[in-house]
């Protein structure tokens, strides 16, 4: 019994709905078209944000690219100072430490220096800076011939 009555509805519902399938087909593809054309224009300005967010970081990435190249040049430029500023307090270190030991020597030759100044000169050396007082060209050529040296030619021709 409700099955037929089931039955009954249907048989009346089907050739109204078919009657109105083409309508309503129509209306639901209409609302289905505006849908897509209202999801393809925001894909489309989804899309120029994406273009224009893209080409705003390519060229940032060039700017940031071009910031790595200038430091890297810097830093070889650095690198570079500081091979030149370590040679050259090397070689201000071996000149300091040169300095340093010849001023060491100097104090050193300085007080030995001084010791031996404050000492009497030894006999011998007295003895060769001893001489007598000499007046003339005579008195100087008595001196000469008392310590057993050589005559000039010209004296030796007159003996």
């Amino acid at each position: 019994m409700l099955k037929s009555k089931v039955i009954a509805l249907l048989s009346q519902f089907i050739p109204s709905f078919i009657k109105f399938a083409p309508w309503l087909l129509f209306f639901v593809s209409i609302i289905f078209l505006c849908q897509l054309t209202a999801k393809n224009k925001q894909l489309n300005v989804d899309n120029e944000t994406l273009r224009e967010d893209k080409e705003e970081l390519i060229g940032i990435i060039d700017y940031k690219n071009n910031q790595l190249i200038e430091l890297d040049e810097l830093h070889r430029n650095n690198e570079q100072q500081l091979i030149n500023q370590k040679k050259q307090l090397q070689t201000a270190d071996i000149l300091n430490r040169q300095y340093k030991k010849e001023l060491e020597q100097l104090i050193n030759e300085n007080e030995q220096l001084r010791i031996w100044s404050n000492n009497d000169l030894p006999d011998a050396i007295k003895w060769m800076h001893s001489r007598p007082e000499i007046t003339g060209s005579d008195d100087y050529q008595g001196w000469l011939s008392s310590r057993n040296t050589l005559l000039s030619s010209s004296k030796q021709l007159e003996k």
